[in-house]
């Protein structure tokens, strides 16, 4: 049988599925769309030294329900990210006052194997744990130390530059940003300018695990990274810079980050520090004072993957003390942190059960108040 004219074939866009999420890859062979989510459920319970130990709060939430959306659209070196927050603890509601849904909304071009550039929102390059993913992250919640230091998301634009030296790799990465957060509504003429620099003396880590906690790859040699940041914030309008309640009038504020993380056979250590000071942190006289939290925190942390097993026991030792001047303020405390943790891994960290016990000391030194309890906390981590 002879046909005259052939008919055509029709290319479809094949759809995968690993451990990557969902990706359609377009006909041309280059645009692709990757699709992600992930919902994290928590469950704390938590009992104060002061009543016996009787629970004195519990708590059921969402702690994290994520979508994420990347690719890449008609050349390889220009890749799309946004990442949506849907979780009520997710959006920061209680300090900006609407439903911030987005987290991450930005286009990156890699005009070389070592430079990038990248526009629009997404994490500034601060501390380690915050840039980690929530979802590689080996316990329910990052440390106390995070929460009050780090300098998270802002809009502006991000510059990554890496090079092999001999061995050893080095990665610089800096932010010119607005300041305010995340979604910011009005400008106040400020700017953040954020630095960071990381050394990886024995080379890069297998599949990018120096920004994974724990040591999932089970690394057969050892590897270190070795990271310092400074991220200034001129006219900053929230106690944390972009995060926190609003101050009563601008301050400036400069964050400073040191951080070291090493792993081998399944052991991660990892340690980090932040100072932060800020010249003018009150406004004298406002209705309700707020202030800049100006002080420093220590956070280290150590895990050990059993061998042959999904089972990953945890350990974590947090202290932050506020800056002098603000511990007369009455909402201000000093903290001190133990936890010990353990995370069972289904698919990796894609799929976990994560277990955390804390006990937690509040100190207000000048009222020479004192105050500790215990907390209790099990995340449930399912996604793609």
């Amino acid at each position: 049988m002879v046909h005259a004219q052939p008919t055509p074939a029709i290319a479809e866009a094949p759809v995968t599925f690993d451990g990557r999420g969902v990706t359609v890859r377009g006909t041309d062979g280059i645009t692709a769309l990757n699709v992600r989510f992930r919902v994290q459920q928590v469950y704390t319970v938590t009992a104060a030294d002061a009543s016996g130990l009787a629970v004195t709060r519990t708590q059921f939430a969402v702690r994290r329900m994520r979508l994420r959306f990347s690719g890449t659209i008609r050349d390889p070196r220009l890749r799309v990210n946004v990442q949506l927050s849907f979780a009520r603890s997710d959006m920061d509601q209680e300090n900006t006052g609407i439903a911030n849904v987005l987290r991450d909304a930005n286009v990156s071009w890699q005009f070389t194997p070592q430079l990038a550039a990248t526009i629009g929102q997404g994490k500034l390059p601060g501390n380690r744990q915050r840039q980690i993913s929530s979802g590689d992250l080996q316990s329910p919640e990052r440390s106390p130390v995070n929460a009050l230091f780090t300098v998270d998301r802002d809009v502006g634009v991000f510059l990554a530059y890496a090079r092999d030296i001999g061995r050893a790799r080095v990665v610089w990465r800096g932010a010119l940003s607005s300041g305010e957060g995340r979604n910011p509504s009005v400008g106040d003429g400020g700017v953040a300018v954020t630095s960071r620099v990381d050394y990886l003396p024995f080379g890069p880590f297998t599949d990018g695990g120096d920004y994974v906690e724990g040591d999932q790859a089970r690394e057969p040699s050892l590897k270190v990274s070795l990271g310092g940041a400074v991220s200034r914030n001129d006219r900053a309008i929230r106690t944390g810079g972009q995060l926190g309640p609003l101050l009563p009038a601008p301050r400036g504020m400069t964050t400073y980050f040191a951080d070291a993380l090493l792993k081998r056979r399944g052991v991660a250590i990892a340690a980090e520090y932040a100072h932060r000071v800020s010249p003018a942190w009150v406004a004298p006289g406002a209705a309700e004072t707020r202030a800049v939290y100006a002080g420093q925190g220590l956070s280290v942390q150590a895990s050990w993957l059993l061998p042959r097993s999904s089972w990953e026991p945890i350990l974590r030792v947090s202290t932050v003390t506020p800056a002098l001047a603000l511990q007369s303020l009455p909402a201000v405390e000093s903290v001190s942190e133990q936890a010990v943790g353990l995370t069972r891994y289904v698919q990796g960290h894609r799929v976990k059960v994560t277990t955390d016990l804390l006990h937690s000391r509040f100190a207000q030194r000048s009222l020479a108040k004192q105050r500790s309890e215990w907390t209790l906390r099990m995340g449930f981590e399912v996604g793609i």
